[in-house]
């Protein structure tokens, strides 16, 4: 379970998140929806125990990450909005590095590696420095970085962020997995698709504030639109017009 109850951040001026409350049970996929600067990466942070929120009360797996942010990192894989990779070590070296510092017995690590670098289609590459790697092998590498420890929650942010259309299958195919085993996870992006198809539930997050949470259907209900796509809704209950571009090169 995590649980994000009225959690305030500012930096000076700038209020980053505003009485933020959110709520995942286990073998839930939530999606946490948000434009550039909307907060979503700030939340993120806050759940690993990299930032300290100023106000409110956070708990991942019944662990304040403010308080301990080592059990919480011990039990929560996360991939960060960048693929933070050490270009001299080789995918495999990065898997069995993670994996050690999580406790998992070598050859455990090295089984589990195995799986993941084949699946994800880096197999043939597993033994190259990660230096050369095209941003969507260093993606691919940065998820399995967060998988190898099989934690108990997963925090995933922009994960599809230079995938290509077999590459985002192949992550689609990852979630589904990870929701079988019980594993509550969020799905931090501002791609739409990715969040209305593979999300139970969806949380709007506008500047700095949670607008709207639940399932498509409750969002249509508040909305009032009830044939409306995830864009439409997110356009209406975010309070943003449509803008029309005809004449805009004239």
């Amino acid at each position: 379970m995590i649980e994000v109850e009225n959690v305030e951040k500012s930096y000076g001026s700038l209020r980053a998140l505003q009485g933020v409350s959110l709520r995942i049970a286990p073998g839930e996929t939530f999606g946490l929806l948000g434009l550039n600067g909307a907060g979503k990466s700030t939340l993120s942070r806050i759940l690993m125990g990299l930032l300290r929120a100023d106000q409110g009360r956070v708990s991942v797996l019944g662990i304040d990450p403010a308080r301990d942010p080592v059990a919480v990192r011990a039990k929560l894989g996360y991939l960060a909005e960048e693929s933070v990779l050490y270009d001299e070590l080789t995918a495999r070296e990065h898997l069995e590095l993670v994996a050690a510092l999580r406790g998992v017995p070598r050859d455990q690590a090295r089984a589990r590696s195995d799986r993941l670098l084949e699946f994800l289609d880096l197999a043939v590459a597993a033994d190259r420095a990660t230096g050369g790697y095209s941003r969507g092998m260093r993606r691919k590498t940065a998820i399995a970085c967060a998988l190898v420890g099989d934690p108990e929650a997963v925090l995933l942010d922009e994960p599809t962020d230079g995938l290509d259309p077999d590459g985002a299958r192949r992550f689609a195919e990852v979630l589904a997995e990870l929701k079988r085993r019980g594993k509550a996870i969020i799905v931090a992006s501002h791609i739409l698709p990715l969040i209305e198809r593979r999300c139970d539930r969806v949380g709007i997050l506008d500047r700095g504030k949670v607008v709207a949470q639940g399932t498509l259907a409750e969002l249509r209900a508040q909305a009032n639109e009830p044939e409306a796509d995830l864009e439409r809704l997110f356009l209406v209950l975010t309070k943003r017009e449509e803008k029309d571009a005809r004449g805009l090169l004239e």
